[in-house]
């Protein structure tokens, strides 16, 4: 696949790198977001204790990461003709 990427531009590189790493860094940034706003509603409304919250947002959220990565890698792998669904 990198081969893809072997008649490109020295600065048509570098911008595709720096747009895959902002890209990457605003997904982290929403991540850690989303996650303290989840957190911090159940210790705030004391449905759960502070330590059980944290460590239940870490599970769901790497399961969350390697469970959707899968379902997309075998939705758009898959022989199928319709892929309205992925």
């Amino acid at each position: 696949m990198l081969h893809l990427f072997t008649g490109l531009e020295f600065y048509t590189g570098l911008l595709l790198v720096l747009a895959l790493l902002f890209v990457l860094f605003y997904e982290a940034i929403n991540g850690f977001h989303d996650t303290a706003n989840a957190v911090a509603t159940v210790i705030y409304t004391r449905a759960m204790r502070a330590q059980f919250a944290v460590v239940m947002a870490g599970v769901f959220n790497f399961f969350g990461v390697l469970l959707g990565g899968v379902k997309r890698c075998l939705c758009n792998c898959a022989p199928i003709a319709d892929r309205s669904f992925a």
